[in-house]
């Protein structure tokens, strides 16, 4: 979960590493190190999925769109 959370948070932090990832999102997961629940979740921007997979229906998070689109 830990990774999940560093992963979101560096991807709302760093515009650079934000574009990389819309680049090519296959690439940036996997140098990520997140196990493939995480990156299909992420990959997917199943809001549902990344709530459940945080295990804390309460905490709040935000997937930021710098208006790239996919």
């Amino acid at each position: 979960m830990e990774a999940l959370q560093t992963f979101l948070t560096k991807m709302g932090e760093d515009a650079g590493f934000c574009a990389a990832f819309y680049q090519n999102p296959q690439l940036i997961l996997k140098q990520s190190g997140l196990c493939a629940e995480y990156a299909d979740a992420v990959q997917r921007q199943d809001c549902a999925a990344i709530k459940a997979l945080m295990g804390d229906d309460h905490m709040p998070f935000l997937i930021v769109n710098h208006g790239n689109k996919l």
